[in-house]
């Protein structure tokens, strides 16, 4: 019997370990070291240990999508296998229950339900905090070097209301070109000859100077469309101030996010009576879903065995499409209730739990149904 669950638990933790690896390196990580080469060609002077900080912090992040995912494709995989090579109907030749055969499932759902609530709970908030300092790490390179902002001949879009295209050459913006956006529509076009960056900490107000010179300005008047309205100005020198808020977020304010803060501190603060309803019902529906995406392990291995076993396919493909399609209609209801979490009469920290119920109502039928065959 031993034998039986080892063998069990070995195909389903090996394929579990193999499907986290290839959904963090391929899907996730992919996608951020295009993301970060692309920065790296636009701003070189960003070094190699900012990069590698940012790339080791994604990971745990991930982790908290991947190894639910993971584990329900395992099983998938598993029990399609076994019930396509019919060692699933020796099993119940032999005697063996159901609920006997999924014992070693079980102990591994729990096993990744605890690494899940660890990753979660402890470890993806601590790696957000970190992040968002990075942030801060990136103003105080702009203090001394605010060119490290601009990208090389590509369109900057980091400054919010704001378009912004130069080249870099020898310390100043060169062939400056900047869009000053009112919505979707243009409020001011200003094309310089070159421009000077620095800084401006010492204000409420963190700005972002620009000193242009041999400029071009139009603006747009009080009527009409853009080009209707504005009329071309010359001016020989000028200063632009741009506000830079946006990339100056104190550290306080990084620290009470939700999605930042720790364990204790969360529960301390849904715990806090003088906190007004809207903040509450936020912080109760961000510890909710912490949990409910720590147990979806659990809720991923009571529907994956009985739909394994029915699927009856050995090809990694079908295991493959049935848990996409039972993860992302999961973790769409998830988002789903978590967009109500600002709304305390609707019981947001409650709605978030609905898919859980959903899936494990879903499976216990699916499995009770398989027992009775």
């Amino acid at each position: 019997m031993r034998l039986l669950d080892r063998y069990i638990a070995r195909q389903v933790f090996i394929s579990a370990v193999y499907a986290v690896a290839v959904i963090i390196i391929i899907l996730v990580l992919g996608n951020v070291f295009k993301e970060i080469l692309r920065e790296l060609a636009a701003r070189p002077d960003l070094s190699l240990g900012f990069v590698l900080k940012f790339i080791v912090l994604v990971i745990p992040i991930s982790l908290s999508l991947a190894i639910p995912f993971s584990f329900l494709t395992s099983i998938l995989l598993t029990f399609g296998r076994l019930s396509a090579d019919s060692e699933f109907v020796s099993m119940r030749m032999a005697g063996l229950s159901m609920w006997r055969i999924c014992v070693p499932v079980g102990a591994l759902a729990l096993f990744f339900t605890f690494i899940c609530a660890w990753v979660n709970l402890s470890i993806t908030p601590a790696a957000k905090t970190e992040m968002e300092g990075m942030k801060a790490s990136l103003i105080n390179l702009m203090k001394r070097e605010p060119m490290l902002l601009f990208p090389d001949q590509r369109v900057m879009t980091d400054l919010p209301g704001h378009l912004i295209f130069a080249k870099k050459e020898d310390g100043r913006l060169k062939q400056f070109q900047m869009v000053k956006m009112d919505g979707e529509q243009p409020q001011a076009l200003v094309v310089a000859k070159e421009a000077e960056v620095s800084v401006r900490f010492d204000t409420k107000s963190p700005e972002l100077i620009l000193n242009l010179f041999d400029v071009n300005l139009m603006v747009r008047g009080q009527g009409g469309d853009f080009m209707g309205s504005s009329q071309p100005v010359f001016v020989r020198e000028m200063e632009a101030p741009v506000s830079i808020d946006s990339f100056s977020q104190s550290d306080e304010e990084v620290k009470d996010q939700p999605e930042n803060i720790s364990l204790t501190r969360l529960v301390g603060k849904v715990a806090d009576s003088d906190l007004d309803p809207e903040a509450r019902a936020t912080y109760r529906t961000e510890l909710s879903m912490r949990m409910a995406f720590s147990v979806s392990c659990i809720t991923f291995g009571l529907i994956g065995v009985p739909l394994g076993i029915t699927a009856q396919r050995r090809e990694s493909t079908a295991g493959f499409i049935i848990s996409m399609i039972i993860a992302v209609t999961y973790y769409v209801m998830l988002t789903m209730a978590q967009m109500q979490r600002t709304n305390e009469a609707a019981y947001p920290h409650l709605l978030v739990w609905i898919p859980n119920i959903i899936f494990v109502g879903l499976g216990a039928y699916l499995f009770w149904r398989l027992s009775k065959r």
